[in-house]
């Protein structure tokens, strides 16, 4: 059974099914076991210790799939922030066309990477950042509350608000 959505026309999936990145979880393996089921896997950036390991990781993905899979770019506070300009250019190297984006101050991310035309989900955890990511031209919201594993946001807000 197929599911027909904007999504699944956009991403040319299956399901609308989204494995959004998660920290030690998201390697090549299960990324392209997700995108070989139909569905859309992402590799999370920051699990790969530089950006070159990132583009090991996004290679072995192509060697275990044709299927459409990408990259999750999260943007932590930190004292000693990541390279985040290098693992950006890694990803546009590779010729990645869809990113998961999240965190904090995404702008000149967001700006860059639909400036290199890769399809941009962002991860909202309340309403506004939503809408901000919205005047950023992302294509896609992904929200998350309270609820889910990681980094749910500082507001305690859940998935099923009435």
């Amino acid at each position: 059974m197929h599911f027909k959505t904007k999504l699944t026309e956009d991403l040319k999936i299956k399901h609308p099914i989204v494995m959004g990145g998660m920290h030690y979880v998201g390697y090549a393996s299960i990324v392209a076991a997700v995108s070989n089921a139909g569905g859309i896997g992402f590799i999370t950036a920051l699990t790969q210790r530089t950006p070159e390991d990132l583009r090991k990781e996004i290679r072995k993905c192509r060697s275990l799939t044709s299927k459409p899979f990408g990259v999750n770019f999260t943007l932590l506070p930190s004292l000693r922030p990541p390279n985040y300009d290098a693992y950006k250019i890694v990803i546009v190297n590779e010729g990645i066309k869809v990113i998961e984006t999240a965190g904090r101050k995404p702008d000149d991310f967001i700006k860059f990477f639909k400036r290199h035309g890769i399809y941009v989900i962002h991860k909202c955890v309340q309403v506004q950042h939503a809408l901000h990511a919205q005047k950023l031209g992302v294509d896609c919201i992904s929200i998350d509350g309270f609820e889910c594993g990681g980094h749910p946001g500082e507001a305690d807000v859940g998935n099923w608000v009435c």
